[in-house]
């Protein structure tokens, strides 16, 4: 078992042991919602859709629980309502997730061509990307704003320069979709702990 896989299997077990923790509480703690919330954040970096659809369920069954009383005091209201904006986070985290985005690039395409070369060399500027897809810099800028709205790649600022790093999300992409080359496996994916150094267009992955 690869060392991806065991980390993508203990984090659903994770998901799981802490939502049936929280069914049988007599009151979700802060705690409770913290150590979620890291989960979520890191399940979505991973690309990792099975620990996602496992909070969601856990969540939406939760939820259920509420349903049910008349009269819900004070704590009850607060805690159904982060039981739901937890809801709604993982519903987008799992809309933003490569195969939702229906992010399928056709290997000689210039997204697939621009995602393997981060792959291989982290930090290529524009006018890099632009020689070595034989293309010009205004395609790169066309491209990256695409893979950056998919989550799949980080864009930072070197001086005057762009220079582009993989996420993880991307990197998981890659080895899904066959597009990684064997080379490029045990290369560097930029480390979202990081983005405290970036500023605010550089470092987050942009909206639609």
């Amino acid at each position: 078992m690869s060392a991806t896989t065991a980390s993508v299997r203990d984090r659903r077990t994770e998901v799981r042991r802490l939502i049936d923790e929280m069914e049988h509480a007599k009151v979700i703690t802060d705690g409770h919602f913290s150590a979620l919330g890291m989960l979520i954040t890191d399940a979505s970096l991973s690309a990792d859709e099975p620990a996602l659809v496992e909070c969601q369920d856990g969540l939406q069954w939760l939820h259920r629980h509420y349903l049910d009383v008349d009269a819900l005091d004070g704590p009850q209201r607060e805690q159904r309502g982060r039981i739901l904006g937890l809801i709604d986070v993982v519903h987008w985290a799992l809309r933003r997730l490569p195969s939702g985005l229906q992010l399928a690039l056709r290997p000689g395409g210039h997204a697939a061509r621009f995602l393997v070369a981060v792959a291989c060399r982290p930090g290529l500027s524009n006018r890099q990307l632009a020689a070595e897809l034989g293309t010009d810099e205004t395609e790169i800028s066309r491209v990256g704003r695409r893979l950056l709205s998919a989550g799949v790649v980080w864009r930072r600022k070197e001086w005057r320069h762009n220079a582009w790093d993989l996420t993880p999300r991307g990197r998981r992409y890659l080895e899904t979709s066959g597009l990684l080359p064997p080379d490029a496996e045990a290369g560097p994916s930029a480390d979202p702990g990081a983005d405290a150094g970036r500023s605010g267009e550089s470092a987050r992955p942009s909206g639609r």
